[in-house]
């Protein structure tokens, strides 16, 4: 299933591996790599790219540009956990860190999160603050998946109405915790978290069958076996969240609400849910039954709104624009 160059035993010494799954990414994939090695950690470090049977030439610009990465290549799509899942098996740093494909790495983030790590026994994972594109901070600090946090979260109409209201600030961390500290966190974003390698041999590997909560299930699953997970703020990663592929096409933003609400539906029955008879599990199913047919009509709206608004931009400017190259944005944070 995977084709790829692998690590040789000369990577045996190696203290940080930093993992990234891709698809279809390649100009973001790019700016991400670049940011690695223009910021890199003053350990010795390995970068494995797993990409996903990606159709844009994601291989070949890594071959090219930065032939020092070990990149394993999957002839299928096989999604996010089964991608990361093989490069556990081939990393070979203390410290293993998960790094999206649409991240910016800024100047001392991988070395601070180590350095806690090594200061803090106790903590199997840590991870960084997220800024969005225009230097905003990021929702990527939670309590772990509940029903409060499927009505308050970051995704919620109420917490897009209302982002302070008393419930959300509970649920989202970064809106009520002190951010110029480290604090402790029911699950951190998966866009950037780094995890003791003795931590993956004992909790194992991803759950593949999520998309969405694949990182709460994983934290869930750390502080089950008698690991803390912490955020770090002084760790800074710009996020250019849902531009990394998987949000591209009409059909893939369709797919994402089912694979949200799946994967809530998975996380509750696997990590909450005591018998099928339970009167909560009723709850839950006609809750989440609830929210995605709203959520299909939302984005179905939105869909047509900005389909209409294109057409409309066609009419009235009907010159083509033509763009040449990749851009890779800059931003000073």
């Amino acid at each position: 299933m995977i084709a790829g160059d692998e690590p040789t035993a000369d990577t045996v010494g190696v203290c940080l591996s930093i993992i990234i799954a891709n698809y279809n990414g390649r100009a973001l994939l790019r700016g991400c790599l670049a940011s690695i090695y223009q910021n890199p950690p003053r350990c010795p470090f390995e970068v494995i790219v797993v990409d996903d049977a990606s159709s844009d030439r994601s291989s070949e610009m890594v071959k090219e540009c930065f032939p020092q990465v070990y990149l394993l290549r999957n002839e299928k799509n096989v999604h996010y956990g089964r991608s990361n899942n093989r490069a556990f098996d081939l990393a070979r740093g203390q410290y293993v860190y998960l790094l999206n494909n649409d991240t910016v790495m800024l100047p001392g983030a991988m070395d601070v999160m180590m350095a806690f790590l090594d200061q803090h026994p106790t903590v199997g994972a840590v991870g960084s603050k997220l800024l969005n594109g225009d230097g905003t901070i990021q929702a990527s600090v939670k309590t772990l998946p509940g029903i409060m946090a499927g009505l308050f979260g970051a995704r919620s109409i109420i917490t897009k109405l209302f982002p302070r209201n008393p419930f959300s600030r509970r649920h989202l961390l970064h809106l009520s915790r002190d951010m110029s500290s480290p604090f402790s966190a029911g699950y951190v974003s998966s866009a950037s978290i780094m995890i003791r390698q003795e931590v993956i041999r004992q909790v194992g590997y991803l759950d593949e069958r999520l998309s969405y909560h694949i990182d709460a299930d994983y934290c869930k699953r750390l502080w089950d076996a008698g690991w803390e997970v912490y955020y770090l703020p002084s760790a800074t990663v710009v996020h250019f969240d849902h531009q990394g592929g998987t949000m591209v096409t009409r059909k893939r933003r369709f797919r994402s609400i089912v694979e949200f609400h799946r994967g809530s539906y998975l996380y509750f029955c696997k990590h909450q849910l005591k018998s099928p008879w339970h009167p909560l599990h009723f709850l839950a199913v006609i809750g989440l039954g609830s929210r995605f047919v709203v959520s299909l009509l939302l984005q179905l709206s939105k869909e047509c709104f900005e389909h209409g608004a294109s057409r409309l931009y066609r009419h009235a400017d009907p010159r083509p624009c033509e763009f040449s190259g990749e851009t890779f944005q800059r931003h000073n944070f």
